[in-house]
């Protein structure tokens, strides 16, 4: 099982170190993609400036047990995901109003008009790959429609703070394993 973070919920060191020793407590591995890796280091080296250290940094990731993956994109993986969003979205229009209501509050709210054409955000491709590891959940307080089906799962699998704790509690201790030494 993985236990995904997004950039909006990895802000208090107390509180991630506290997750990760509970999910390490159950077996769950926690995660963040790349691009929430290279967020939060970009926010983190900008609010320290000079007094930023890479060696701290990547450290406490360690220490936490936190794993940075990518995603790779293969032809199989990007025609299922086409399909998928198509059978969600049907027509264009369908799909740009879908990436429309995933820009938050403040964003929208900048806006004299809302663009045409939105590109698609690199959170509608972490979205997807969540969804496609059927064990998998992300800690998210987004509530963009890029998340709507993780959020509308049985069980849910987009999740804020406090239903990650509940999760990775209501889950049995993971048995130490066996090795040659035991």
């Amino acid at each position: 099982m993985r236990l995904w973070i997004d950039t909006n919920v990895a802000r208090s060191v107390t509180a991630i170190e506290e997750l990760c020793s509970l999910a390490g407590s159950k077996g769950v591995e926690v995660v963040v993609h790349a691009q929430v890796y290279l967020e939060r280091r970009r926010q983190m080296r900008a609010r320290a400036g000079g007094r930023f250290s890479e060696a701290r940094f990547d450290s406490f990731l360690r220490q936490c047990g936190i794993q940075i993956i990518g995603i790779h994109l293969d032809h199989p993986t990007a025609a299922r995901w086409a399909d998928s969003l198509c059978q969600r979205y049907p027509t264009d229009r369908d799909w740009e109003l879908a990436k429309q209501r995933t820009l938050g509050g403040e964003l929208s709210a900048d806006f004299k008009i809302i663009p045409g054409k939105m590109p698609m955000t690199t959170d509608w491709i972490i979205a997807l790959a969540v969804e496609d590891d059927a064990v998998s959940r992300i800690i998210t307080h987004d509530e963009g429609e890029e998340w709507r089906r993780l959020r509308e799962a049985e069980p849910r699998r987009a999740l804020r703070w406090d239903e990650a704790v509940a999760w990775l509690e209501s889950l049995p201790a993971d048995e130490p394993k066996a090795g040659p030494g035991a």
